[in-house]
């Protein structure tokens, strides 16, 4: 595996050993999301690494557990791998270690599978950290149970962190896919602890935006998240680490399109002067407020004056976004 910025990226704690570490803490996890229950277990195993003098390195999977015992039902996944490494380095996790999830790791009993994904005779494991709730092992029969007398035996420092609750209801990454695809972005958000993103490439449309509406806007072909419903909604795109105010958009523009009405559109008008040529480049785009649902309108006057509307209510927002 290639190396992220500022930080190790690896498969296995073994190898570790290359990188000069000898002592290492790990919080295990998907950490799909790295929502704010996933910062409260990496914010735990920053307080053990030091207690432990250790290094901390968030141990996760890939691809997705679900993705190999469910193939026929694979969850979406917020973010792509590399997205979410980048977001473990920021709350100051430089190690990240990646283990691949396949089939024969999947039958592995409980103590089996802790033998393959903590074990070294190069690298002292010095403490745990995981969710209260997480299993692991085949048929999940492993638990924080199992985990407490493997540290004892061992004799590193062990911590289940309690789920984190909100509005009485656990954090998790399932709860967030299911506000994004039920339309509640805000609350996504909130479980999130930041705007809620898509990430993929600009894609050529067919300049309705620009030679119709006056409104240019980057064409987005998803390749990392979920699309949240139909509609128009107030957020930022980010490309080469800037980010710029944006009006987002979802839909099959039905004013002008009768053809496919399958064929989602995504598109952002990159607000304040933007005017760069984008084409074939990565851009991210962020989700702040829902605005309103996609209308089909009986003129393209109607529905220029709704887009000049749109984008001041969406200036505004983003204004008092800016101040937070």
């Amino acid at each position: 595996m290639e190396p992220v910025k500022n930080g190790i990226n690896t498969s296995s704690v073994e190898s570790l050993a290359q990188h000069g570490i000898g002592r290492v803490s790990v919080a295990i996890g998907v950490f799909d999301g790295v929502h704010l229950g996933h910062q409260q277990l990496l914010k735990e195993l920053l307080k053990i690494a030091k207690e432990t003098d250790s290094t901390p390195a968030a141990l996760t999977f890939y691809p997705h557990p679900r993705q190999i015992l469910n193939p026929s039902e694979p969850p979406l996944l917020i973010f792509s791998q590399e997205k979410k490494i980048q977001l473990i380095n920021s709350f100051g996790i430089s190690t990240v270690i990646t283990f691949p999830f396949t089939a024969e790791f999947a039958k592995d009993d409980a103590e089996t599978f802790l033998q393959d994904c903590l074990y070294s005779p190069d690298v002292k494991l010095c403490g745990i950290c995981v969710g209260k709730k997480w299993r692991f092992g085949a048929g999940g029969k492993g638990n924080i149970h199992t985990l407490d007398k493997f540290a004892k035996k061992m004799g590193i420092r062990f911590s289940a962190v309690e789920e984190l609750m909100m509005e009485g209801n656990p954090v998790s990454s399932s709860a967030i896919r299911r506000a994004v695809t039920g339309g509640l972005l805000e609350k996504a958000n909130q479980m999130l602890g930041r705007p809620y993103t898509l990430t993929g490439k600009v894609e050529h449309g067919e300049n309705i935006a620009t030679k119709v509406l006056d409104c240019p806007t980057a064409n987005l072909s998803v390749t990392h998240g979920i699309i949240p419903p139909k509609g128009v909604y107030a957020g930022f795109a980010v490309h080469e680490g800037n980010r710029y105010p944006a009006a987002i958009s979802i839909g099959t523009a039905p004013t002008f399109r009768h053809k496919d009405p399958a064929h989602l559109l995504i598109e952002a008008h990159l607000m304040d002067g933007f005017g760069e040529m984008i084409y074939g480049k990565p851009l991210e785009i962020e989700f702040v407020k829902y605005i309103r649902p996609e209308l089909c309108f009986s003129s393209v006057e109607t529905l220029k004056e709704q887009i000049r509307n749109d984008i001041d209510k969406i200036r505004e927002i983003l204004k008092k976004e800016k101040k937070r």
